[in-house]
């Protein structure tokens, strides 16, 4: 059975990006000669691509679709988007529901990229198996959360534990 990973960078203060939705302040971590920090791996072991609508529409602001490879489903309460790429499906449905028939009918594991909001209810539906956190050594006061009133309790298991010499700390965690 596949994975559902949420893999994400956050701020110390646990702000995955500003008010704005800027995530300007990740820029000097990007392109880094040194290393991709496992991102090349990571993204040839998944299959498809969730995200919310205001993240899709964060992604298209960076130029050309990034996940243009992969089969992307965006969850949104709209009916047309403001821009429609190749390979993204757009599913207003019951979230849950969708996302658990996806798993039955795929086999590579599946990215959780984010928002903040799908963030929510995947955790509140019990659908993210993996978290694959990248601590950045900043503190923006204020932003958009990473885990935003989910309102329960839910432990994890530390898998892995890598540290970068500019500072960055991945941390791998698995759902208990």
């Amino acid at each position: 059975m596949p994975r559902i990973k949420l893999y994400i960078a956050t701020s110390l203060d646990g702000f995955i990006a500003r008010e704005n939705g800027s995530i300007d302040w990740l820029t000097k971590y990007e392109n880094n000669p040194e290393t991709d920090y496992g991102y090349s791996e990571f993204y040839a072991s998944i299959g498809k691509v969730l995200m919310g609508r205001k993240t899709y529409e964060q992604a298209l602001e960076f130029g050309e679709w990034t996940y243009r490879e992969k089969k992307s489903y965006v969850f949104t309460r709209q009916k047309e988007p403001t821009r429609r790429e190749n390979n993204v499906e757009f599913v207003s449905e019951d979230i849950g529901e969708f996302v658990r028939q996806l798993k039955r009918n795929t086999e590579e594991d599946i990215w959780l990229v984010g928002g903040s909001q799908i963030i929510k209810v995947f955790f509140e539906e019990n659908l993210v198996q993996d978290l694959i956190l990248f601590v950045v050594p900043i503190i923006l006061g204020s932003g958009i959360p990473l885990f935003d009133h989910i309102g329960k309790e839910i432990g994890f298991r530390t898998e892995r534990v890598e540290r970068y010499e500019n500072g960055l700390v991945k941390l791998e965690y698995e759902v208990k």
